[in-house]
């Protein structure tokens, strides 16, 4: 997710660097391997307020707890400080999602960070030669195959022909950072949002379906009901505001790149209340510490989830 971050001194996550040479994205739609990831940058210093046009990179850099960082400390806290510590390259699906954002939250910043490569022969030193001078070209931006690039574009199309979606975009605030001190817990916080509009929040998502019932488990397996009441609290805390609604406009990544928009209700955002009060709290309890332990170091008791425990007959 990015921002008024277009012209980054230094890419951040998501964007190719200059020096990514790896990635065959002359053979449509293998992407592999994933670009290197990028070189790590002096973090800005935390401070609380709204910061509309910060650079992505410098939002990536501050030390904070945001809404990803909820999903990897629930898992263990020395999972959060492997990925804030060693961030890994950014995967061709993340670089596709970026630039779909960045083509329906910014249109007219899109042809400006993201292109797609020549195709070439990588076998050849001619082929190597011609890709490595469009790396250096286009130096910060997103590259994608032409495939890709094509897919992009029919996302972004797809989500701005939606009546629903269009709607809720149009004449949107779009890419917010925001930075608080959680009240309760006495921590650093931070969210970048990508879309406010008619007093509630909006937030864009690529997925492989966006049916109601395949969507529904997308945001119980990926936390989008904890991302909303995170963002709730960074909305009371820096905005002074309390959200009314939060709707994920999602499209699919193929065709027919069908778009739904689906507003989370009451009781979904309060259980990711309760999962960002844990995360924030053992947040808490880590830098109190200092101490950024994985899963307990006692015999545990385990139980098999239901499917395993159903017969067949």
């Amino acid at each position: 997710m990015s921002s008024l971050p277009d012209f980054m001194l230094a890419p951040g996550p998501g964007r190719t660097d200059a020096a990514t040479l790896a990635r065959d994205v002359s053979d449509p739609p293998a992407n592999d391997p994933a670009v290197d990831a990028p070189p790590r940058r002096e973090p800005p210093p935390f401070v609380p307020g709204v910061f509309p046009g910060m650079p992505a990179a410098d939002y990536f850099a501050i030390e904070a707890l945001s809404q990803s960082g909820c999903k990897s400390i629930l898992r263990s806290p020395a999972h959060f400080r492997l990925e804030r510590d060693s961030p890994s390259a950014p995967t061709p699906a993340m670089q596709f999602g970026t630039a779909v954002h960045d083509g329906v939250l910014e249109p007219d910043q899109f042809d400006l960070r993201v292109v797609a490569a020549p195709q070439v022969n990588k076998r050849t030193n001619a082929g190597k030669d011609e890709l490595a001078e469009f790396y250096r070209e286009h130096g910060g931006k997103i590259v994608l195959s032409p495939y890709d690039f094509d897919r992009a574009r029919r996302c972004v199309d797809a989500v701005r022909a939606h009546p629903s979606a269009r709607y809720l975009l149009t004449g949107a605030i779009v890419e917010t950072p925001i930075f608080w001190i959680d009240r309760e817990h006495d921590v650093p916080c931070k969210a970048r949002i990508d879309a406010r509009n008619h007093g509630g929040l909006i937030d864009l998502k690529t997925t492989s379906d966006a049916s109601a019932e395949d969507f529904a488990k997308s945001i119980a397996n990926f936390g989008y009901h904890t991302q909303a009441a995170f963002y709730f609290s960074g909305c009371e805390h820096a905005l002074d505001a309390t959200p009314e609604f939060f709707v994920d406009i999602a499209v699919e990544s193929e065709a027919p790149y069908a778009v739904a928009c689906y507003a989370l209700p009451s009781e979904a955002i309060q259980t990711g209340a309760a999962h960002a009060n844990e995360a924030l709290r053992r947040y808490a309890a880590a830098r109190k510490s200092g101490t950024w332990c994985a899963y307990p170091d006692t015999i545990q008791g385990i139980t098999l989830p239901r499917w395993a425990t159903r017969v067949a007959y």
